[in-house]
């Protein structure tokens, strides 16, 4: 019994791995609706599947910029009506407000660049840069650049630790759960700084 749950998680997380479709649906969320990096799930994913991390990073990073091209339709189509309304009934205007002045200007790509680069949620960004109507252009030319330089980064590195992680033989269903717990840590400590 025990060598067949192993060997369905395994293969639970595998199909996982495979399932680009999946995979740019969780990155799409996650640069909509979902404010926790896709990271803490797809980064153990990459190191349990090194030969993967490519078509995993190439998945993830579709789904980012088409979340990204929604939320900044979003903000262009719907700031006024929807968009600020919302954000006033949750107390974050002061918060969209601030990211839309740092917009604003020749600061459009800096600001969605660094802010899609960091491990802060992006939402505000692209809705922002939507509301202002940034150019798209240079809208999309810096989340092309930051979330690739994220994820291909990671997919790399993952190429090149995987196998040694392998090496000590630690069972997948310990290893990407472990590893998950480890990027939820490190990023809950990061947010309170």
């Amino acid at each position: 019994m025990t060598t067949e749950l192993k060997k369905s998680k395994d293969d639970v997380l595998g199909r996982l791995a495979r399932h680009r479709t999946g995979l740019a649906t969780m990155s799409f969320a996650e640069s909509t609706v979902v404010p926790i990096p896709l990271e803490t799930v797809v980064a153990p994913l990459m190191v349990g599947h090194p030969k993967q991390s490519l078509k995993i990073a190439t998945a993830i990073w579709i789904g980012c910029l088409l979340g990204a091209i929604t939320f900044y339709l979003a903000g262009a189509w719907l700031a006024e009506p929807v968009v600020r309304p919302a954000l006033e009934a949750l107390g974050l205007e002061q918060g969209f407000t601030d990211m839309s002045q740092k917009l604003d200007g020749n600061g459009l790509f800096w600001t969605v660049f660094l802010v899609s680069f960091s491990p802060a949620p992006m939402q505000f960004a692209t809705l922002g840069a939507g509301a202002i109507k940034g150019n798209f252009v240079v809208f999309l030319s810096a989340i092309a650049l930051s979330r690739g330089v994220r994820y291909f980064g990671l997919a790399v590195l993952a190429q090149i630790v995987g196998p040694r992680i392998a090496e000590f033989q630690i069972p997948k269903r310990y290893l990407v759960p472990g590893l998950i717990l480890i990027f939820v840590l490190v990023w809950g400590i990061m947010q309170l700084f």
